[in-house]
């Protein structure tokens, strides 16, 4: 897209959020409350054998006020996998420490890498890797992050009997690596699914998510858009992805797919079809 060209959703993007600024100005005057996380916050909780979650946030992207989640998978050697760190805090590594030594740091796609810097000054031992092109990202040279090794669709011989995962690549740079933790059917995504609760969002937030479909437990609409970009590529990547038929999915957005969730994939990808 030039300079000169608008992209044709951009108008109904800002008629969403004019819309959600005089929800949300409406709202604020009732004092109606929001919490947009799962708490408890920044603690690990246990999801599945060997498996933990560690949501946190709110984060702000591009004016949205939503929650995230790290995922933590102990690997049979005993060392703990971080998928998607989020903000380091002292308390929260020390609870970790407990579980296992943190020996590897996975920013699993371009956006999501923005609190590994100081995960990696607390473990520098770690080995952290990286989806394809974030390494060559302007923002990340200036952050002095070190990026070992780059995802690929094999894992590494290391974990490979362990832990599946593959590669989707769209338009607009954006690529994501999913994980499959073969020992519980969990699928690990990070933005490919957002199943964010609108009742818990700020109003301005609540209402894109319903209009983009983030509030759905599938692919948001804007997401989608630069996915298509990606051709049949795209399409038998996440088709594989699919029928790797968790049981369990965890996303970073939104409350997880604690059981059915090869049906609920299925569902959440019709789009694809």
């Amino acid at each position: 897209m030039t300079r000169s060209t608008v992209h044709p959703a951009v108008p109904a993007i800002a008629g969403v959020a004019l819309l959600g600024a005089i929800a949300g100005v409406a709202l604020s005057r009732r004092g109606a409350p929001v919490t947009a996380t799962y708490p408890p916050l920044d603690v690990p909780k246990h999801f599945a054998e060997d498996v933990w979650v560690v949501d946190s946030g709110p984060i702000n992207a591009g004016g949205l006020v939503l929650p995230v989640r790290m995922t933590v998978i102990r690997l049979r050697a005993g060392g703990l996998l971080l998928h998607s760190p989020t903000a380091y805090t002292p308390a929260l590594a020390a609870a970790l420490a407990a579980l296992g030594p943190v020996a590897h740091l996975v920013a699993p796609n371009v956006a999501h890498w923005t609190y590994l810097p100081r995960w990696q000054r607390a473990f520098p031992r770690a080995t952290l890797w990286a989806a394809p092109g974030l390494a060559e990202r302007a923002q990340v040279r200036r952050a002095g992050l070190r990026v070992d090794g780059v995802l690929g669709e094999m894992p590494p011989a290391a974990r490979r009997d362990e832990i599946d995962q593959g590669v989707v690549e769209g338009g607009a740079g954006f690529r994501e690596v999913w994980f499959l933790h073969r020992a519980t059917r969990t699928l690990v995504v990070t933005d490919l699914l957002q199943n964010l609760d609108a009742a818990r969002l700020p109003a301005l937030t609540a209402l894109v998510a319903r209009a983009t479909r983030g509030a759905s437990g599938t692919t948001p609409l804007y997401l989608r858009a630069a996915l298509r970009l990606g051709g049949e590529t795209m399409r038998g990547a996440l088709r594989a992805m699919v029928a790797q038929a968790p049981e369990r999915v965890v996303m970073a957005h939104g409350a997880p797919f604690n059981h059915g969730g090869a049906a609920r994939l299925r569902r959440a990808f019709a789009w694809l079809d």
